[in-house]
């Protein structure tokens, strides 16, 4: 999306969805699913999905979702963030025009009265601070930001503070936390904001957790990182180059393709390209993905 492109808007219920673009970007096949095999049958499940059979390549995109329901304005994840610091070039110090992209989709970062987290990853909490006066400070000045309590202990413990990931909760997550704008959600999930549900998904990472919208009797799924390619739909043994425990992944992975197909939800990826929406069906033992 441009700064000036309109935004497609979906509706669940009385809820309206925005994605808020970031970056995309580039794997081989092979890098970003260890166990992708191009000499089996081509896993696209659908023709316009963002694969590129002959070179082997696999786009994937970074986002956030901005949701208004109800008198409230959530953002779910906040992206990579600019300026920051970070190991990987592809995060490194960033100038995109995100707040940008916010304010088209008609929110403010003052006018953000969640964020919701759905772990803690660096291309999941950038935004979450801008440069203030003496360092980092919070971008939501009214927003309460929801974090899974696992990922919070394991980053202030011995082991979490020698992961090559820290920065990101050094100068994105520790700054919400000592403005006293924290709300941390429990390992078992649950409602912890009206009409938003979290739920257990590790494998990923130890706190993932994915976030059911329910309104007006549709649901929708804010999946994270369950999946990064809609390629791991039609194989979802498939896990990524990023999954810390693959046969956790899987079995999440698994859980929420069936609730999805099941009771037909409308699918919020956060590493999809194109859309990053769609639908979940079941094709006799397979599942398949349809872009919205």
């Amino acid at each position: 999306m441009t700064t000036n492109e309109v935004p497609v808007v979906y509706r669940i219920g009385h809820a309206t969805v925005t994605r808020i673009s970031e970056i995309t970007a580039e794997f081989p096949a092979g890098k970003l699913l260890p166990d992708y095999d191009p000499a089996l049958e081509r896993p696209d499940p659908v023709g316009s999905s963002p694969v590129d059979a002959a070179g082997g390549q696999l786009t994937v995109s970074v986002h956030s979702w901005l949701v208004r329901i109800g008198g409230l304005t959530v953002l779910v994840d906040a992206g990579i963030g600019n300026g920051k610091t970070r190991a990987s070039k592809l995060f490194d110090h960033l100038d995109t025009p995100w707040l940008d992209r916010l304010a088209t989709a008609g929110a403010r970062p003052e006018d953000v009265t969640h964020v919701l987290l759905t772990h803690l990853h660096t291309d999941h909490v950038g935004w979450n601070t801008v440069p203030g006066d003496g360092g980092w400070v919070p971008t939501f000045p009214n927003a309460r930001t929801l974090m899974p309590h696992r990922g919070y202990e394991l980053f202030m413990s011995p082991e979490g503070r020698a992961r090559p990931n820290h920065d990101m909760f050094a100068d994105s997550v520790l700054p919400v936390v000592a403005a006293g704008r924290t709300e941390f959600v429990p390992p078992e999930g649950g409602e912890s904001l009206a009409d938003f549900t979290y739920v257990p998904t590790p494998g990923h990472s130890p706190d993932h957790m994915s976030i059911l919208l329910r309104s007006d009797g549709r649901e929708a799924l804010f999946a994270g990182d369950v999946l990064h390619h809609p390629v791991q739909v039609a194989r979802p043994d498939w896990c990524s180059m990023f999954c810390e425990a693959p046969e956790e992944a899987r079995r999440s992975r698994l859980r929420m393709l069936d609730l999805a197909a099941e009771r037909r939800l409308i699918w919020f990826s956060s590493h999809c390209a194109g859309t990053s929406a769609g639908t979940v069906a079941r094709n006799g033992e397979r599942f398949t993905w349809t872009f919205l």
